[in-house]
């Protein structure tokens, strides 16, 4: 059977929801199914790796295929895999080859042959766990591994003096294993934090469930350490996980607190993502229960519209929006005062425009951040002149550079900004700017940083180098960055800015020369990489993650080419952003005069730069 996934925030969610005794809150827009969806699920008899073969008397495609026979199920068919495996050994060397159970991912570079060896250059990116976690490889990243082969007894050809690990081409990842998330709540118990894995679609389907539900037993991957909680303790399933077309059931053993049921509610609804018309019931000991959770509000990066979000630019030093189709918006200057809304480098708008970030240019080559919410609307139909004072001020912060401003959490009320080289947080409303703990200095300089949605994960370029890191809140104005972790990409060295662009996905910008976008999952193990093949100069980038769960979708980027504003789409292409699409304020033409034969000057095309979404 395949599962065809859907998008959570349609109208699959509301059926869903109502199976768990939870209303639909009337804000959710139910406006049909949203961008195409996820990897399916296929039963154990799908692909599985080339089984060696007698008549094969190619040395290149023996390895190539010996490089695909660690891929399965470690956690449940170890055995049954590595005996198909060492039937690529020379039988004598069979009983010697004793790998372990994790998976070296490789990128394969360069394959040749030289006489009786196979050379094959390889990019390490890491190592794959039976539990599904893409762990960084301790050794060289760059390496080659030489392949002796011989002939076979009766036909063929084998490998003699293999390497003692497991080799998957990382290219048939994809092939062999599902991207999956699965979701433990923050330490505040405020919002869901998805965990990357890899489930081996040789799992049974009717296991798949069983396996989700066991991984978050064992608990997060060791980067997340501090910033998300495990499973309550004593949390167990009594028997299987059961699945039919109208719901998943979960039975577990008692629990009994109502508010532990309702967080394991929405854990378990976004790892184990009823499709459908399907619902999530929870049983204790045998007995339906009901949670009362509102499962959408519980992952901050599921958004209720499948509608693009608003996006703006600075125009001429101004913060303006970039219309929608069809869409039209009262002025913006009745919410940014005109005070505050010149001279801007970049901004942050908050979700709805609750909350402005702005770094503005403050003479001396110096910039300065102003932060606030947004200004009450005037009233325009009286003459009273005192209008209400600008709430957008200064918050004392300054420097030779500062990022654009990143809000924390989806909520205008914490922006996080890079200020030459060190990281503060900023409140919307009162206090002054906190430096965020880290010790990142030894990695080198920081040139871009990025957070998740969920607000507890980081990345970060250091050094032209890509890293990720908990974001760790000892308290709402204490942060600190955890213990960073590199993530492999074919452009290290040579980064300079990351943005999240799905929950599971950065998107990356070179500095060099040649402008190079590429996508990388923040494991490191699946990259697509594309070049503008053009000098330019890439600066501002940023992304949304539109997006939760399972969906997959190529996201929305901003950046700045050689200082114009542009969208970025998949595959690489750069648009500038149309002048049609800005909704500047009418400009009076000078009254012509009759006197003069002169041509009128022509129109002076505006400076657009530092385009950005909401929120």
């Amino acid at each position: 059977m395949r599962r065809t996934l859907s998008v959570l925030l349609a109208g699959a969610t509301a059926v869903a929801l109502a199976g768990c005794g939870i209303g639909v809150r009337d804000d959710v827009v139910r406006d049909g199914l949203g961008p195409s969806a996820g990897p399916e699920l296929t039963s154990s008899d799908g692909v599985k790796p080339p089984p060696w073969r007698r008549d094969e008397t190619d040395p290149a495609k023996l390895v190539g295929d010996f490089l695909q026979a660690a891929a399965g199920d470690h956690g449940a068919a170890h055995e049954t895999i590595m005996g198909a495996a060492r039937q690529y050994i020379a039988p004598d060397e069979q009983d010697e080859w004793s790998p372990g159970s994790n998976v070296v991912l490789v990128k394969v570079e360069q394959m040749t042959r030289a006489g009786d060896t196979v050379d094959v250059e390889v990019r390490r990116l890491g190592v794959l766990t039976p539990d599904g976690q893409v762990l960084p490889y301790d050794g060289t990243e760059h390496d080659k591994y030489t392949f002796k082969f011989g002939p076979a007894a009766g036909g063929g050809l084998v490998l003699t003096d293999p390497p003692q690990e497991l080799l998957l081409d990382v290219d048939k990842l994809k092939t062999y294993y599902l991207r999956l998330p699965i979701y433990f709540w923050n330490t505040d118990n405020i919002s869901l934090v998805p965990d990357l894995r890899y489930l081996p679609r040789a799992v049974p389907e009717e296991q798949v469930n069983n396996r989700l539900f066991d991984w978050l037993v064992k608990g997060p991957s060791a980067w997340l350490s501090g910033a998300v909680l495990g499973l309550p303790e004593g949390t167990r399933r009594l028997g299987s996980v059961v699945e039919d077309a109208n719901q998943i059931t979960v039975n577990l053993g008692a629990l009994a607190d109502a508010a532990v049921r309702d967080g394991l509610a929405a854990q378990l609804y976004w790892t184990l993502w009823p499709e459908g018309r399907q619902r999530l019931q929870l049983q204790l000991e045998g007995r339906d229960v009901t949670t009362d959770y509102q499962f959408p509000d519980k992952n901050l990066a599921a958004s209720p519209s499948a509608r693009d979000p608003k996006s703006y630019a600075v125009v001429d030093g101004k913060l303006t929006r970039v219309a929608r189709q069809g869409e039209s918006y009262p002025p913006l200057e009745n919410l940014l005062p005109d005070a505050v809304n010149e001279d801007l480098v970049s901004a942050a708008v908050a979700k709805d425009e609750t909350a402005f970030a702005l770094v503005r240019r403050s003479g001396g080559g110096k910039q300065e951040l102003y932060i606030g919410p947004r200004s009450a609307p005037q009233d325009k139909s009286t003459t009273n002149d005192t209008a209400a004072k600008p709430t957008i001020h200064s918050t004392g912060l300054t420097g030779d550079s500062i990022s654009r401003p990143i809000w924390l959490d989806r909520a205008g009320a914490t922006a996080l900004v890079l200020h030459d080289g060190k990281l503060s947080v900023v409140p919307v409303h009162g206090t002054s700017p906190t430096g965020v703990d880290t010790a990142l200095v030894a990695f080198g300089k920081i040139t871009g940083v990025t957070v998740a949605p969920d607000g507890r994960r980081m990345a970060l370029v250091i050094g032209g180098r890509l890293y990720v890191a908990p974001l760790l809140r000892a308290s709402a104005k204490s942060f600190k960055v955890g213990k960073p972790r590199r993530v492999a990409t074919s452009l290290a060295g040579r980064l300079r800015e990351v943005a999240f662009l799905q929950e599971d996905t950065v998107v990356v910008s070179t500095t060099d020369d040649v402008a190079e976008l590429a996508y990388v999952t923040v494991d490191g193990a699946i990259e697509s990489t594309f070049t503008t093949g053009r000098k330019a100069v890439l600066t501002n980038l940023t992304a949304f993650v539109g997006n939760a769960g399972r969906t997959e979708t190529s996201g929305n980027v901003l950046l700045d080419v050689d200082n114009r504003a542009s969208r970025g789409f998949y595959g690489g292409t750069l648009d500038p952003l149309r002048k049609e699409l800005l909704l500047l304020p009418p400009q009076s033409s000078p009254t012509p005069d009759p006197s003069s034969s002169a041509s009128p000057p022509p129109p002076v095309e505006p400076t657009v730069t530092a385009a950005c979404f909401e929120g």
